[in-house]
């Protein structure tokens, strides 16, 4: 799914209110993407120091991989010709480790070869050491032989200017592998997007701090800064500010400055305590509020201030996570000029039962178990939104269809683990 981006940003007065209606997840993430700006930022890192970095232009090939024909395996090069059966007798000749070159051989001739060694002019297949008998200076066959048999022919991995990367993908160790083998020795990539958190609330206390009655420690940025140092990102910490609109909208201003996207957690409701979408105002920046198909994790605001998106997450921390999973991954992909897709996750039965009402798709957290029929995930109860405990026990969350009214083991959910899952 390819979403807008910021020059398609509505730009009438935000809107507050959406009465009974739900954005679907996918809706929400196109609206919190249209507020986003590609970077147009680049630099220039050392190949083996590029994962986890966009790539900003195309990696071509220059030349054939793999560079020559060459034996996939230990063995020996023969002419194999119309075939060879098993029991023939070759005179072995030479020996080619990989790195040298492969001379040449004739018919009723073999040469001992190693892993990657260039195949002698006249060869056109390899029988596995395995697959001999040595006496001397004389195989004998086990098994029959026909051309082309265990060799790797030249380009057959890659033809010269072939694409082998297209711009705007995530780059990992696999890619580095690609781009070395083709003696690239740095690479153009986008900027790491810079992101800003700042927690809002009057009740939040920072650690050190004592507690007062009713109040409790701020667990969300800490969880926020994590999870953007995680994706590879650039975390910049904003700071705690209290329930104020004019002293949020101060620190929206402040941190916009050196920020591509602002996150506030706290907020983001429309009670008349919920200040985000005001102080983005008040700030200069424009948005609106979200009310999203999406437990937990209904309530957002999403806009652009300055030239730094906002995203404004719910207070309650799993909340926050899940919303950073979906409208921040959005967000950060198009920042990254990345096209952003939803998380595929991995159809499993559930192991146990699990009661809800229909219509918003739930994200609750959950255990991978092993069963009789294979492997299942456990739902690890209704964790709350608020609850981080069934969140630090949990393997990854389990996504539960919006339409689906209940679960009952051996019902069908999505799996997104967490061992790979918070990266954006």
């Amino acid at each position: 799914m390819t979403l807008p981006v910021a020059a398609d940003a509505p730009s009438s007065s935000p809107v507050v209110d959406r009465g009974a209606t739900l954005l679907s997840i996918s809706e929400a993430c196109a609206r919190a993407a249209a507020y986003v700006a590609p970077l147009t930022r680049r630099d220039v890192v050392p190949v083996a120091q590029a994962s986890g970095r966009t790539l900003a232009e195309p990696i071509v090939a220059c030349f054939a991989a793999p560079p020559f024909t060459q034996t996939a395996m230990d063995g020996y090069a023969l002419a194999a010709g119309d075939g060879i059966a098993a029991g023939a007798c070759l005179e072995v000749v030479g020996r080619v480790p990989a790195g040298s070159h492969g001379g040449r051989i004739t018919a009723g001739r073999a040469t001992r070869l190693f892993t990657g060694a260039p195949l002698p002019e006249g060869a056109d297949a390899v029988i596995m050491q395995e697959h001999v008998e040595r006496d001397g200076n004389a195989i004998m066959l086990r098994r029959a032989l026909r051309a082309g048999d265990n060799i790797r022919h030249k380009g057959e991995d890659i033809q010269p200017l072939e694409i082998l990367l297209q711009a705007g993908g995530r780059l990992d160790a696999r890619h580095i592998a690609l781009a070395a083998a083709q003696g690239v020795e740095t690479l153009k990539v986008r900027a790491r997007p810079r992101v800003a958190v700042i927690s809002t609330g009057d009740e939040l206390r920072q650690v050190g701090d004592v507690l007062d009655p009713a109040t409790i420690y701020d667990s969300n940025r800490p969880m926020l800064l994590a999870l953007v140092a995680q994706s590879g990102l650039v975390p910049i910490d904003g700071g705690w500010v209290p329930d104020e609109p004019g002293t949020i909208s101060d620190s929206l201003r402040s941190v916009a400055e050196r920020a591509d996207l602002v996150i506030t957690s706290g907020g983001a409701s429309l009670g008349e305590e919920d200040h985000a979408l005001a102080a983005l105002e008040g700030a200069g920046g424009r948005g609106e509020a979200l009310k999203i198909a999406l437990k937990p994790g209904k309530p957002a605001v999403v806009g652009r201030i300055g030239a730094a998106a906002y995203l404004g997450l719910p207070g309650n921390p799993v909340s926050s996570l899940v919303c950073w999973l979906l409208l921040g991954q959005a967000m950060i992909c198009t920042l990254e000029g990345r096209a952003p897709r939803r998380r595929l996750g991995f159809r499993l039965p559930s192991m146990s039962a699990f009661d809800r009402r229909s219509g918003r798709t739930e994200f609750v957290p959950a255990k991978l178990v092993g069963g009789h029929a294979g492997l299942g995930v456990d739902i690890l109860g209704r964790g709350g939104s608020a609850r981080l405990r069934p969140l630090a026990d949990a393997d990854g969350l389990a996504e539960i269809a919006a339409e689906t009214s209940g679960i009952l083991p051996g019902d069908t959910v999505l799996f997104h683990p967490f061992r790979d899952g918070f990266a954006v």
